[in-house]
């Protein structure tokens, strides 16, 4: 997948999507289909990330081709970035939280199988080589490889979280820390996301089999709190 440069390039991706592909994403939005083919989705997300295009152009240009209710599950999501910028701006020390955890935990062996795809689940090791080759996953694979990250290989979500900024290009600050913390269950406190093999074998189009995973695991305790 090759992203463009240039305002003018990305405004070009944008108006494309629109025009052509966005009556499928609420049916569709779901599904990993594989880097090859993301007609479902709009990949706008690193252009909006280094501030190519705003959340705010993407949302007017939408709702000036499109009544509000044929649009509003792509709309909720724009908003939900806008969310979690506020949220993490009005509580920066999760953020430096996160940072200084970082710095105290120890990479092991399985932290290292992981990274480089070596594990012995092979629907994360495709989304390692996916990640590393194209600097970006579906969302919904973002989901998947947090919770085995979590909650089958056992690893700290802090490296997780640092492993996605390291190599997205629409790596955010934000949508990234938060998203981790509330599949581990820490965002969310008691709620955490749980990778399910019948939900991966359906949304990746039926492209992964036979996956082995910790479908019962409890979220992860952090007694931390953060007020405005």
């Amino acid at each position: 997948m090759n992203f463009v440069t240039t305002r003018k390039e990305a405004l070009d991706v944008m108006e494309r999507y629109i025009k052509n592909n966005i009556s499928d994403y609420t049916a569709k939005r779901n599904f990993d289909f594989g880097p090859q083919n993301r007609k479902n989705i709009s990949c706008l997300s690193p252009y909006i990330t280094h501030r190519l295009i705003s959340e705010y152009e993407v949302a007017k240009n939408t709702l000036g081709k499109y009544p509000y209710q044929k649009v509003e599950k792509f709309i909720q999501e724009i908003f939900w970035r806008v969310y979690w910028k506020g949220w993490l701006e009005l509580r920066p020390k999760v953020w430096t939280d996160f940072v200084e955890d970082i710095k105290n935990i120890e990479n092991t062996n399985e932290y290292e199988k992981a990274i480089n795809g070596e594990t012995n689940i092979d629907c994360f090791n495709d989304w390692v080589k996916e990640l590393k080759e194209n600097n970006y996953l579906h969302n919904h694979a973002r989901m998947w490889f947090a919770s085995i990250w979590i909650f089958t290989l056992k690893l700290p979500w802090q490296l997780g979280a640092e492993f996605f900024l390291q190599h997205l290009f629409d790596g955010d600050a934000a949508s990234n820390t938060l998203g981790w913390r509330w599949v581990a269950g820490i965002q969310t406190k008691g709620k955490n996301y749980i990778a399910k093999e019948w939900n991966i074998k359906l949304f990746s189009d039926n492209r992964f089999q036979n996956i082995k995973l910790n479908q019962n695991a409890q979220p992860i305790f952090d007694n931390r709190t953060y007020s405005i």
